[in-house]
């Protein structure tokens, strides 16, 4: 399935979750918060219809760690930002949900490694610094499924989510700098960052899809 057949996936079933049900429910809002894989977040449920709700939300998480990849070894953060615009449809008017939307995607993941530099395919060890730089397409379509109506029932309810964002493979960047006055081992440090981020992005390109699990608890106005 391409990029564009997904994207056509969930704006037709945005469009139909917004469109099915009955009338609308008035002054049926819920705040809630949420915890998961997009961090931690806070989301806003407005009831459009009676089984169709729809829900914004905002996330973000900073993470650090150490990674380590092609023989390098990063201090990396990983940042987590992402805001989702989705609708939910509740077929059997309980707690079970279909849900399809988006995400605006601002996730990255940054590295940086110092000191002895082993990359590209010589034998050479250089002494410097190397950055690291992961980003994804800032759209992200998002199919899911899920537990739990902050609109319907008492004030306050529970969610579980899980679905997966598209986000397509990721961009990779990389910047060195090598501690030597020999133009010669400059040339060769610049060839071989070039060919350990080749290497890097060869890596990464399968990685088209984000999973999205979240917990979490919401309160009816």
């Amino acid at each position: 399935m391409n990029r564009k057949s997904i994207k056509l996936i969930a704006v037709l079933m945005s469009v139909g979750l917004l469109t099915a049900g009955g009338a609308a429910q008035a002054d049926s809002f819920a705040l809630g918060a949420k915890v998961g894989t997009t961090g931690l977040g806070v989301e806003g449920t407005y009831g459009l219809r009676e089984n169709v709700n729809l829900r914004g939300g905002l996330y973000g998480f900073t993470y650090s760690t150490d990674v380590e990849e092609t023989d390098v070894d990063y201090d990396a953060d990983l940042k987590l930002r992402s805001a989702a615009l989705l609708a939910d449809w509740h077929p059997f008017s309980g707690g079970f949900r279909l849900t399809a939307g988006a995400y605006y995607n601002g996730n990255e993941l940054t590295g940086k490694a110092r000191g002895e530099l082993d990359i590209g395919d010589g034998a050479e060890r250089y002494q410097g610094t190397l950055d690291a730089t992961i980003d994804w397409r800032s759209f992200a379509p998002y199919l899911g499924i899920g537990y739990g109506n902050a609109i319907q029932g008492g004030r306050w309810s529970f969610a579980l989510d899980a679905g997966v964002m598209f986000t397509g493979s990721p961009d990779v960047s990389l910047r060195g700098q090598v501690e030597t006055n020999d133009d010669d081992v400059r040339q060769r440090f610049r060839e071989d960052v070039r060919e350990e981020e080749r290497e890097l992005q060869d890596d990464l390109d399968d990685f088209k899809y984000y999973p999205v699990l979240s917990l979490g608890v919401a309160y009816r106005f």
